[in-house]
Formats: structure tokens, C-alpha cells, sequence
């Protein structure tokens, strides 16, 4: 009786278990069977229909001021601060103490408007000032070249066995004074392609990164909390520097005290940590200055001006085609 109650028992567990089974692998057929019907249905959907927005509409960045941002159609106005500090790991004992308290004081100073931290690291990039450099010492280069020039043809002249000793004296003195120019020029292109190779050194990707952290604020213009008075769009964006101005003051006066040198930033940079943050990659390669003064319509074309770019030099070599064999017929009837 008792090996009959186990073998039931047994029945009745096996069962269980592959009803159990049956019902998991039910559930997964139904659920792939669901997604694949979806997929299938996603896959028909005309995409034509539907309302495409242009990228504009989703920066809301409508005008880039001097120290600010201008958003959400001049109720929003955004400002930022460049800060950097020092080794607080190395720093002596002192130091950290007063730095620690320096940022319980700056955190007293923020109020209750949302502030944004941003910490990054991004290549030194003094490609300009290199060039400027390099600009000069070229021009150090051409005065050289022309002094030198000069102070040739005036040996030669003071060679000159004719001359009398007062002229002779003269010119003494004149190539006295070329050769310390000659000098002082060669002095100075030393030194500037020294700090050419300075530059090229701590600049680029193959110098260290330039660690920055940046907090970012901002204030929003309502028309409530001017109900006495109606603010011109010129008096709102007068407020809108005040208020961004105070702000950047009180925290960059509060965060000197915590040893850290700080500044604000301009509407351009502001522009360019944002590209920075949304295209990493590029964004090393070409700044903002360089996108803002490049002249992209003069570099890009549409497929209608190839087609014509196209049309007028097949023209042209169907001209000069046409032109030799016309040459040709002229010089073989000539010959006849």
C-alpha cells in the first residue's frame, strides 16, 4: 500500500513538473511570437506619414551672447564658469583644511536655483598662437635676409680703395651697427622657434590633457515676477547679464578661497563645451572659431551644380575635339 501512495506521489510530481515546463516554453513561443508580429508590423509602417521636425527645433539655443546663452525664445539666459584648481593629494595639511572649509563656504553661497557640474579632460589646443609664432619668425627671417643683403653691399662699397678716411669711418660705424641688428634678429628667431617647439610639445594629442571643471547656471526671465512693469526684450537681456553677473562673482569669489582660479566663460566656449560634450571626437579636431569663420557654402555643392560642373567640361572637350579635328581637315586640304 505504501509503494502505491509513493508511485502517485511520484506520478503526481512528474506531472507537475512538465505541465511547469510546458507552460514556460508557452510563454516564450507567445512572447516571440508577439515581438515577431510587432516586428513585422513596424516593419510595414510608412515612415512618410509622419511629422518630421527640423533640428532646430530641438536646440533651443536662439542666440549666443557675449557671456551668455539665449534659450527658449529669450526666457532662459545661460552663463558658466571655467575652473582650475591644484593637486589636493599633494597639498600640505593646511592647505586641504582650508580648501575643505573654502568649499563648505561655496556651497553655502549657491541658492536654491539648479547648477551644473562638469568635469573633463581635453587636449591643449595653441595651434593659433603657434602659428602666430611662426608668422613672426618668418618675417624676423625676411628682415634677416634683407639687412644681410645690405650689409653686404655696404663691405663691399666701404672696400673700395677711393674712399677717404672720414667715409671710410662711416661706413665703419654702419656695419658696426648692421651686425649687431644682424645679431639681435638671429637672437630672436632662436628664441621664438624655441617656443614654437615648446607649444608643439604641450599641445595636440600627444601632450597631456588639459583638465577643466565648469559649473554651469542660469536665469530664467517670468513675466509674473515683473507683474508692475512690462521688461523691452533689451531691459530682459540687461537683467539677464546682472543676475548672471552676480552669480558668476559670488562663485568665483567664494571658490578662490578654496584655491582654485576661476573665470567666466564666454558665450563661444559655452558653445563649444556643449559640441564638445555631444561630438567628443570632432570636436578636438575644429573648434567653434574654426566652424564659425569657415565659409561651408563655398566648399560644398548640390547635385544640380555638378551636373552643370559636369555638362561644362564634357562642353569643353567636345569644343577642343571639335577645334583639333577642324585643324586636321584644314591641314590635309592645305597639303592637297
Amino acid at each position: 500500500m505504501q509503494m502505491i501512495s509513493d508511485l502517485v506521489k511520484n506520478i503526481q510530481i512528474i506531472a507537475a513538473a512538465i505541465v511547469t515546463i510546458l507552460l514556460i516554453f508557452g510563454g516564450i513561443g507567445l512572447y516571440l511570437f508577439k515581438y515577431k508580429k510587432k516586428t513585422v508590423e513596424e516593419k510595414d509602417i510608412d515612415y512618410s506619414s509622419f511629422n518630421r521636425k527640423d533640428v532646430m527645433d530641438y536646440i533651443k539655443i536662439s542666440d549666443v551672447s557675449e557671456d551668455m546663452l539665449v534659450a527658449d525664445e529669450g526666457r532662459r539666459f545661460i552663463s558658466a564658469i571655467k575652473c582650475q584648481g591644484f593637486s589636493f593629494g599633494d597639498a600640505e595639511v593646511e592647505e586641504k583644511l582650508q580648501t575643505i572649509r573654502g568649499y563648505i563656504t561655496f556651497f553655502n553661497v549657491l541658492d536654491n536655483e539648479p547648477i551644473q557640474f562638469r568635469q573633463a579632460a581635453r587636449d591643449v589646443n595653441l595651434d593659433y598662437l603657434i602659428r602666430d609664432y611662426q608668422d613672426q619668425i618668418t618675417q624676423l627671417q625676411e628682415q634677416r635676409f634683407t639687412l644681410n643683403l645690405d650689409y653686404m653691399e655696404t663691405k663691399e662699397e666701404s672696400e673700395n680703395p677711393e674712399i677717404s678716411i672720414d667715409d671710410y669711418n662711416v661706413y665703419y660705424s654702419k656695419l658696426k651697427q648692421m651686425q649687431r641688428e644682424l645679431i639681435s634678429l638671429g637672437y630672436q628667431i632662436e628664441q621664438l622657434n624655441a617656443q614654437v617647439q615648446y607649444m608643439i610639445a604641450i599641445s595636440g594629442q600627444n601632450a597631456e590633457a588639459k583638465r577643466e571643471e565648469i559649473y554651469v547656471f542660469d536665469w530664467h526671465y517670468h513675466a509674473v515676477d515683473f507683474s508692475s512693469q512690462k521688461l523691452e526684450e533689451q531691459e530682459v537681456h540687461e537683467r539677464a547679464e546682472a543676475q548672471l553677473k552676480t552669480k558668476a562673482n559670488a562663485y568665483i569669489s567664494s571658490l578662490r578661497n578654496c584655491g582654485v582660479h576661476a573665470k567666466r566663460m564666454s558665450g563661444v566656449e559655452i558653445l563649444e563645451e556643449i559640441r564638445r560634450y555631444t561630438h567628443p571626437v570632432s570636436a578636438a579636431k575644429d573648434t567653434v572659431e574654426d566652424i564659425v569663420q569657415s565659409a561651408f557654402d563655398s566648399i560644398c555643392v548640390t547635385s544640380d551644380s555638378l551636373k552643370k560642373l559636369e555638362e561644362e567640361a564634357n562642353r569643353k572637350i567636345v569644343e577642343e575635339i571639335s577645334q583639333e579635328v577642324e585643324r586636321k581637315t584644314r591641314r590635309e586640304k592645305k597639303h592637297a
